[in-house]
């Protein structure tokens, strides 16, 4: 016969009479050895979602930084462009003379 959690805590806390340290001990090892089917299996879900989650972002992540830092100079030729700044020859005075 298979018990649950807490009918096993309720059979040794009954059976074990004499020795509390002892009924204390077990229990704590039950508690920390058994856990409730359901609650795990919506935590592990959870947490896989959570997973794959962060790995997307992780790569869109690493997709920007690449565009961003790893690029050639074309990128750079863009950005003067869109400043509108020209490029104009200045004399200066003293060399006329």
């Amino acid at each position: 016969m298979k018990l649950s959690k807490q009918e096993l805590k309720q059979k040794i806390s009954d059976s074990i009479k004499d020795n509390d340290d002892l009924v204390i001990s077990l229990l704590e090892d039950i508690e920390d050895s058994m856990t409730e089917d359901g609650t795990d299996t919506v935590m592990m879900e959870s947490l896989k979602k959570e997973n794959e989650d962060l790995k997307f972002q992780n790569g869109e992540l690493k997709q920007k930084y690449k565009e961003r830092f790893l690029s050639g100079p074309e990128e750079k030729e863009e950005t003067t462009e869109e400043t509108g700044l020209e490029e104009k020859e200045v004399i200066d005075v003293k060399d006329l003379y």
